[in-house]
C-alpha cells in the first residue's frame, strides 16, 4: 500500500475516533451514551416483515442531548458504521423530524 493511502487512512481513523470517547467504561458517541442510543434502535432499523417502528419518548429525549452534527459527521464519513450496527441512514435522518426536534436543521 501506497504511504500515501496509509496516512489518509489514518487520518480518517483518528477522525472517527475524536468523535467517540469512553466515560466510566461507557462507549459515548456524540455525547450520548451508546446504551441510551438503544430505544432508538426499532426506529432506525426495519425488517422484512415490519416497518420500521415510531421513535419512542426515550429516543427523543436522548437526541435532544446529543450533538446531532456529529452523527451527520459519522453518516457522511462513516457509512459503513451505520450498516455495521443495522441503521439504515434514511431513517436516521428522519428521527430529529418524528422527534418534533425543530432546532436541528438537518444534514
Amino acid at each position: 500500500m501506497k504511504p500515501m493511502m496509509i496516512f489518509f487512512m489514518a487520518v480518517a481513523m483518528l477522525s472517527f475516533l475524536a468523535r467517540i470517547s469512553v466515560v466510566q467504561g461507557y462507549i459515548q458517541i456524540c455525547n450520548v451514551n451508546q446504551d441510551d442510543l438503544m430505544p432508538c434502535k426499532p426506529a432506525v432499523t426495519h425488517f422484512i416483515a415490519q416497518p420500521p417502528a415510531l421513535p419512542v419518548q426515550a429516543c427523543c429525549s436522548v437526541l435532544r442531548t446529543a450533538n446531532l452534527t456529529c452523527f451527520c459527521v459519522l453518516e457522511n464519513k462513516y457509512p459503513w458504521l451505520l450498516y455495521m450496527f443495522g441503521i439504515d441512514p434514511d431513517l436516521a435522518k428522519a428521527l430529529p423530524g418524528k422527534c418534533k426536534l425543530n432546532s436541528f436543521t438537518g444534514c
